[in-house]
Order: C-alpha cells, then sequence, then structure tokens
C-alpha cells in the first residue's frame, strides 16, 4: 500500500494493542505484560504475551507475534490496507488516497458497498411502513418476533414490485452498471432490469466489519425457493461469511468459555440472539465448508452444530463434522427432539430448556455412533464393515492422537473387535492417504524454527540492540565490517540500523520496526527477539559486554587461524620475507588475544 510510513505510524499511535486486542479475546494482566489463551491455536496454558510498553504480542506457543497491525491482519484475515482502514477508522483518522489501486478498482469496490447499506435501509423503512409492511410484520409476529428484532437485526422487507429498489438505486445516482455488479438487479431476456428480491422478508448480512455485504431473503408463503441469497460478488463470498459472526464474536471475547452455537436458518439465530445465546452464527443456506471453520476457530475453541430433528438434520451434522476435525478445531452436536428446529424450541420450550439440550449435546464419537448402530447392525458382517470403515475415515481425520486412541479403545469394545485390528486399518488408510503420522507435532516458535541458522549469540544480541538502540551505534564501532551469519539475524539488524539511523538521537520503537517489516516469518522472528526480556540495566549491560567480549575473541580466532593458514602456505613456497611478516603479526595477535 503506498500509504506513507508518517501516516501509518500516526494510526498505530492511537491504537494501543491491549485495547484492539482486548475487543477481541480477554486479557489478563501478568507483571509488565497481558497474558490470554493464543487465539491462533489450541492451548490449555496461556502463552499469549502482550506487552503494553512495546506495543507487541508474541505467543511462545505458536510463535505468533508482531505489531497491532499484525494482529489484525492475522486474526481477521485482512490484508495490511484493509487492518489499516479499520484502525483509522476505530481512530477517527481520515487516510489520502493511495495509488495501490486505481481510482476506478476502488470506486467499484466502495460503490458496491454503498448499494448494499442503501438496500439495506431501503428494504427496513419498507418493512417498517405501515402499509407495506403490515404483511411482514404480521408473518413476523405470528411467530413472536417483534420490534426489538426487527431492529436489532435491521431485518426489512422487498415488495412485490418488480423495480422498487432498481428506480430507488437509479435515483441516488448508481449506475446500470454498478446496480448489475452488485448482483441485486438482474437484466431480464429482453433486457430491463428488475429487482432480485420481491415479496421476501430480507436479512441483512454484514461481515466483521459491520458492514452489509449480502442478503438473505424468505418468502412469505410456501413458495420455492423459500430461502434466496444475494450473489457472490468481489464484497461477499458465502464459503466464508457467516450470518449473525459479527455479534457472536463480541460475545464470546467477553466469555470465559470460548464456543460458538451454529445453527442453518436466520430466524433460528435471530431467536437465541434474543434469548440469551448471543454466541450463535447461522450458515447461509450452504454446506459448512473448511474456509467456515478456518474462521470461527480464531474466535472459539469449540463448536456445537445445532441441526433440526429430522433426518435430514441428522446426515448434514454427519458431512459437515469431519470438517471440523480436519481443521483441528472441536466440535460437539445437538439434534433436537424429532419436530423442532431452534427457533420452534426456544419459543416454545424457552431459554432455560435450550440451556439444558445443550449440556447434552454428544461428542462426535458418540453422535456418529448412535446414527451407525441405528443405521447398521454390527452383529451382521457387512454392517460391522460399513461401521468400521465410517469410522476409520473420521480418525484418519484426528490431529489428536490421544483422542485417536481413546476412540480406538472405546470402538473396539463396541463393536467386539480387536484394537489392534482396527489400529492396523487405520494405519493403512492413513498411509493411503499420504504417509499420515499418528504423532501430533507441536507447533514451533520463530526460534525453535531458526536454531540450526540463526546463531543464539546474534539473537541474543539483536534483543539487546532492540531493546536499547544505543547498542546500534557501540556494536557498528567495535566491529565496522562484522557480518551477520543468519539469514533473518542479518536482515533483522539491517532494519534496525536503518530505523536507529531514522530516529537519530532518540529511542527507536520496536512496534514501528514491526510494521516496517512485510515479510511475516520475519517480523514473527523479531517480534520474539522483542518479547525477551532481561531483569535490570545492569544484567542488560552486562550480557552486552560478554557478547562483545565474545565476539572480539572469535572474531580474532579467525584472524589468526587464517594467519597460521599464510604462514603455512609460506613455508611451503620458501618465502622467508613473507613467513617472518605472518609470524610477526600473529605474535602480536596471540598476545592481544592473551590480554
Amino acid at each position: 500500500m503506498a500509504y506513507q510510513d508518517q501516516v501509518i505510524d500516526q494510526v498505530q499511535s492511537l491504537s494501543d494493542i491491549v485495547e484492539v486486542i482486548s475487543a477481541y479475546i480477554p486479557l489478563k494482566r501478568a507483571g509488565r505484560n497481558f497474558k490470554a489463551n493464543c487465539p491462533f491455536h489450541q492451548e490449555k496454558t496461556p502463552s499469549f504475551m502482550v506487552n503494553p510498553e512495546k506495543q507487541i504480542f508474541h505467543c511462545f506457543g505458536c510463535g505468533a507475534g508482531g505489531d497491532v497491525f499484525s494482529f489484525l491482519m492475522k486474526y481477521e484475515q485482512m490484508s495490511f490496507p484493509e487492518a489499516l482502514k479499520q484502525l483509522a477508522e476505530r481512530a477517527r483518522v481520515t487516510l489520502p488516497e493511495s495509488s495501490s489501486f486505481s481510482p476506478r478498482e476502488r470506486s467499484q469496490i466502495e460503490r458496491i458497498y454503498q448499494i448494499y447499506a442503501e438496500a439495506s435501509d431501503f428494504y427496513h423503512t419498507h418493512l417498517k411502513h405501515p402499509e407495506t409492511g403490515k404483511a411482514p410484520r404480521a408473518y413476523l409476529a405470528k411467530r413472536s418476533f417483534g420490534t426489538a428484532e426487527i431492529d436489532s437485526f435491521r431485518i426489512g422487507f422487498a415488495r412485490s414490485d418488480w423495480r422498487t429498489l432498481c428506480d430507488h438505486l437509479s435515483k441516488k445516482g448508481f449506475t446500470e452498471q454498478e446496480l448489475l455488479r452488485s448482483g441485486l438487479i438482474l437484466r431480464s431476456a429482453q433486457g430491463t432490469l428488475y429487482d432480485l428480491f420481491r415479496s421476501r422478508i430480507i436479512f441483512p448480512i454484514l461481515n466483521r466489519q459491520q458492514k452489509v455485504v449480502a442478503f438473505g431473503g424468505r418468502v412469505l408463503g410456501d413458495e420455492m425457493p423459500k430461502y434466496l441469497n444475494s450473489p457472490e460478488t468481489p464484497i461477499f463470498r458465502k464459503r466464508r461469511e457467516m450470518y449473525g459472526l459479527y455479534l457472536a464474536v463480541r460475545a464470546i471475547a467477553a466469555s470465559e468459555i470460548r464456543r460458538i452455537l451454529i445453527v442453518e436458518g436466520y430466524l433460528d439465530c435471530i431467536r437465541l440472539h434474543a434469548n440469551g445465546f448471543q454466541n450463535t452464527v447461522a450458515t447461509l443456506g450452504t454446506a459448512l465448508t473448511s474456509e467456515h471453520v478456518q474462521v470461527l476457530k480464531r474466535y472459539a475453541d469449540e463448536a456445537t452444530v445445532v441441526f433440526d430433528g429430522d433426518q435430514a438434520g441428522e446426515q448434514a451434522s454427519l458431512r459437515g463434522l469431519d470438517i471440523f476435525l480436519e481443521e483441528g478445531m472441536g466440535v460437539k452436536v445437538l439434534c433436537l427432539p424429532k419436530g423442532f428446529d431452534p427457533d420452534d424450541f426456544v419459543r416454545l420450550k424457552g431459554a432455560p430448556a435450550m440451556t439444558e439440550l445443550l449440556k447434552q449435546s454428544q461428542d462426535i464419537f458418540d453422535f456418529k455412533l448412535q446414527v451407525l448402530l441405528s443405521r447398521y447392525n454390527k452383529s451382521d458382517s457387512l454392517g460391522l464393515l460399513k461401521i468400521t470403515s465410517e469410522f476409520l475415515d473420521t480418525f484418519a481425520k484426528i490431529k489428536n492422537p490421544v483422542l485417536v486412541d481413546r476412540y480406538l479403545k472405546r470402538l473396539a469394545v463396541t463393536l467386539g473387535v480387536e484394537e489392534g485390528s482396527l489400529r492396523s486399518e487405520l494405519n493403512k488408510l492413513k498411509n493411503k492417504q499420504g504417509g499420515y503420522k499418528m504423532t501430533e507435532a507441536k507447533p514451533k516458535s520463530a526460534f525453535q524454527k531458526a536454531e540450526k541458522t540463526e546463531p543464539k549469540a546474534e539473537r541474543i544480541l539483536l534483543s539487546l540492540m532492540l531493546h536499547h538502540s544505543p547498542y546500534v551505534g557501540m556494536f557498528l564501532e567495535a566491529f565496522p565490517n562484522y557480518a551477520f551469519v543468519g539469514d533473518q539475524t542479518r536482515e533483522v539488524f539491517q532494519w534496525l540500523n536503518r530505523m536507529t539511523q531514522e530516529a537519530g538521537e532518540k529511542e527507536f520503537s520496536a512496534s514501528r520496526l514491526l510494521n516496517r517489516i512485510k515479510d511475516e516469518n520475519l517480523k514473527t522472528f523479531a517480534s520474539e527477539l522483542i518479547m525477551m526480556d532481561w531483569d535490570s540495566e545492569e544484567d542488560r549491560e552486562q550480557a552486552f559486554q560478554d557478547l562483545i567480549r565474545r565476539i572480539r575473541m572469535q572474531e580474532r580466532s579467525g584472524q589468526l587461524q587464517a594467519l597460521r593458514n599464510q604462514i603455512a602456505q609460506a613455508e611451503e613456497a620458501g618465502d622467508q620475507a613473507l613467513l617472518l611478516e605472518y609470524m610477526k603479526a600473529y605474535q602480536t595477535l596471540l598476545s592481544q588475544v592473551e590480554q
């Protein structure tokens, strides 16, 4: 992005990292730092640290780290320009136009956002209108949804007329091409424009930045299709978005339990939110995808999938569960009593009954076992093979070997077969699928990954310099031609030297150094260097002087070795004058080392 460093620095200085991260996950004070369970990998003991003084975060478990921009980019899966824009809006900083995108490209995306915002207000106004909204309001009232839900979720109504929205948006100055690009307006075979949604209750779909990116429309009667979603556009990808996610994220961040509920319908989601289950999201009429789970696991450690009490709900559960296992996210299943969906159940039985029912959510193993035993006869050879095959496919996707071991034992007892046989078949399946190993590799930090290529002394030296920038000048004065051995240490030092020169006599900002580094691996490595702590200035100074002496000794040792090689070459060549010169130089350097 072509924003000047001064603009980025201004936004960063107004975006306290503790405040920003606290809006997503609960932080607890830990000495000078704040700590939490890492949102980027599953853990029980907090290893995610936020340093308010240096304005950086770092996880000592998985190695994720960086500044406030890095957190937002990783947590929300944003680009740097998107993170900068969101933080600028939060800090009320007006960003200058960027040349990264052409004005035409920026204009097109912004215009689509504007169309959806305008359409949302238009639909909502029609639902609230005494006449045009009478029928849809009566339908919602019949299902016990009132003004509170209508206003909170900005529910709207699309009239039956063919061009109501089209004419409204045209009067607002949007061109025909812009309307067609939005997907809300279509062109008939005869070339006339018409509205996508007609005679439908409208549910705005908001992204995590609370911008309307799509709509879902439900018919008032029994016509088909019952639900219709707006098409994918440059601002909407249905494989990633979920209804109510921006609200659920807030609720999860304020709770100690990082759990999310997943339902099928818009009204199911609204009903649960209205009754205190604000950690609920709904799919957009599509099956759960790996992209959905990748988004969800940033905010929650476990999902409870709530499906209608019918065979279709059961089938959907079985299809969707393995995706959670593949992505390494915990999942439970709740199939409601026969004939109920979440909206019906909470409306008729009440929130306390739903709370009790959620406590009965089944582990994936128990749920799948119950379904398969009702479908196949385990005493029959073919039925036994069917059950075994289904379970082994599931086990092959579970990344935790302890969990797999537990499930294998339970399945063997339930089916009355040898555990060793099941384990043997599972290993064959894993090998067939690509050599999957039972052992689960723990996430490695930047230091663990860099141990073989980045010398420990260089890492410690850089950490000292990052804590106290005058060490940079002192080091360069002592070793003007020193070449760092490690690729990452060398690159971080180049950035450090550059930033120190820019800062002049002032102490440079470590967090600003991180936002200058664009490579995420290098940024993670640098953040761990910054997070290394020193108990006192005396300890820091002692460590620096020890390293200077060590490097000086290594440098002189190298020089002595080079002179020994030169002496040997001079002896072999019979050059007495050169031999004497090298021996004198060797004795002089040796006396310096011994001092």
